[in-house]
């Protein structure tokens, strides 16, 4: 058995996924003295709804949340009254994205086979799509990312503002998360990426650079992210509808 049966046996049998969901941001166009993940929505934190979605999941085994400095025994408190079972740690983020999701991932366990990624400020995110990414990541052998269809016309536009081109969105997809991968293809493109000084602007970013695939999953247009205050009275509509107030 060659290197290559080997690495594939190994990958068949480590199915575990961890969920490192990315709980560090600054929320600058948020605006205000709280940050967008601990505002409440429903009777819950933005981070308490996406935490419950990653605990329903069957195939998710754990949760390491990567929030700012200081702020581990809050995130701990929000897991425990949420009711999240899967909590294992929140550790503390880096300067940049990249550096945050790598310090997260440093935490999820050996048995783990793959990594999830997640913007905590995506609370809409459902268990089963969060399964439906993982199932096409595991199908890939690389990695998945959930995606939405882009409906609005995109117009490429030029240093001087007017219109270079007009873009066809057949062809367009809007990148969110989760962003799933095989745990050591990961861990080499994240590794890589470190040694040269790349920066990419998500996860899945890492792998394409690296000549790595990663396939598409259409996970509908509501798992939005929270940016602007006026989200919340959207994300609060649509849980309500789901009937995912706090009980």
């Amino acid at each position: 058995m060659g290197a290559r049966d080997i690495l594939h046996a190994l990958t068949r049998r480590k199915r575990a996924l961890s969920a490192v969901i990315l709980a560090g941001g600054a929320s600058s166009r948020f605006g205000g003295e709280t940050p967008k993940q601990y505002r409440e929505i429903a009777g819950l934190s933005v981070l308490g709804h996406t935490l419950r979605a990653f605990e329903a999941c069957p195939e998710v085994s754990e949760i390491i949340v990567v929030c700012p400095e200081g702020d581990g025994e809050k995130v701990a408190a929000i897991a425990k009254n949420a009711g999240i079972s899967k909590f294992r740690r929140a550790v503390r983020g880096g300067e940049t994205r990249q550096r945050s999701a790598i310090l997260g991932f440093a935490q999820i366990s050996e048995k783990s086979g793959y990594v999830a990624f997640h913007d905590a400020a995506r609370c809409l995110i459902t268990p089963e799509a969060i399964s439906a990414v993982y199932r096409e990541a595991v199908l890939s052998g690389t990695g998945a990312i959930a995606c939405a269809p882009v409906t609005d016309t995109v117009k490429k536009k030029t240093a001087l503002g007017t219109v270079e081109e007009t873009l066809d969105r057949d062809g367009l997809a809007a990148a969110a998360t989760p962003q799933i991968f095989r745990e050591n293809l990961y861990r080499a493109v994240a590794y890589t990426a470190q040694q040269e000084n790349f920066v990419g602007t998500d996860e899945a970013s890492l792998c394409e650079h690296y000549g790595f695939s990663v396939r598409l999953v259409d996970c509908g247009r509501s798992n939005i992210k929270i940016t602007y205050p006026e989200d919340l009275l959207f994300a609060e509509a649509v849980l309500k509808s789901r009937g995912e107030e706090k009980a």
